[in-house]
């Protein structure tokens, strides 16, 4: 069975990215939409006093995971609405650091996608999780679809296959199952402002998805590149792909 995976924190960005991910399942067959927030509060803020004198204990703790709990179901009550009665909504609370929890519940629930939503074209918007979207994209073993805050869910019918010659072979088996069929352009940035380039060409041929193709295969894989894939995922117009 088909799974998304989205992380939430209650912000429009990451309350969008769940919208776009129930119309996309709702669309492509998934079966499994799991909502996931982190409640994560470090060892630190429990053993030391803040400057104005408050610690957090227990207590303080329980409150604020049953808060975001509550937060939780009311986001899947909501989504449920429009979802068709086969497409199931469970919720996880984390609570390690970020990238601990995230890791440990997608090797757990073995998701097809991890959906999140970016506030990079919203930057007054207090989006915990869409400021950690490149560390999370650079240690996640599945695809990562980063969903702008503008961008609402409608058929991929076009996308942007951005990365080195030859790179389009296989390409199908990553994107048909999470999409369906679409057509798909494969580019090679030709410019040397490589950013630049591929964001042109997206709007030039108003594709609906901008793909970040895996290890060898990609712009991004060398290091070096690392502030390109984040100027694209902070630029893009439409959701970004990042495949592994």
């Amino acid at each position: 069975m088909k799974k998304i995976l989205v992380l939430v924190d209650f912000s429009a960005p990451s309350v969008n990215a769940v919208a776009y991910a129930a119309d996309l399942a709702g669309d492509t067959g998934f079966g499994e939409i799991v909502l996931m927030a982190n409640c994560y509060v470090p060892l630190f803020e429990q053993i030391v006093p803040s400057p104005d004198l408050v610690q957090v204990g227990a207590a303080d703790i329980a409150r604020k995971q049953e808060k975001t709990l509550l937060q939780l179901m009311a986001l899947k009550s909501e989504i449920e609405k429009k979802l068709p009665a086969t497409v199931l909504v469970r919720v996880i609370l984390g609570s390690q650091s970020l990238l601990r929890s995230v890791l440990e519940q997608v090797a757990k629930e073995e998701p097809s996608v991890v959906i999140i939503g970016s506030n990079s074209r919203a930057p007054m918007e207090d989006c915990s999780i869409g400021r950690q979207i490149i560390p999370l994209a650079k240690v996640m073993p599945v695809p990562v679809l980063v969903i702008p805050p503008e961008a609402r869910y409608r058929p991929i019918e076009e996308a942007l296959v951005a990365g080195a010659p030859g790179a389009s072979e296989g390409i199908k088996e990553f994107l048909l199952p999470l999409f369906g069929e679409m057509h798909y352009r494969q580019y090679t940035p030709k410019k040397k402002d490589i950013l630049e380039d591929v964001l042109e060409t997206a709007e030039q041929t108003k594709a609906q998805l901008i793909v970040a193709l895996p290890r060898k295969h990609s712009f991004f894989y060398n290091l070096t590149h690392q502030s390109i894939m984040h100027g694209i995922v902070l630029n893009a117009s439409e959701p970004v792909l990042i495949l592994k």
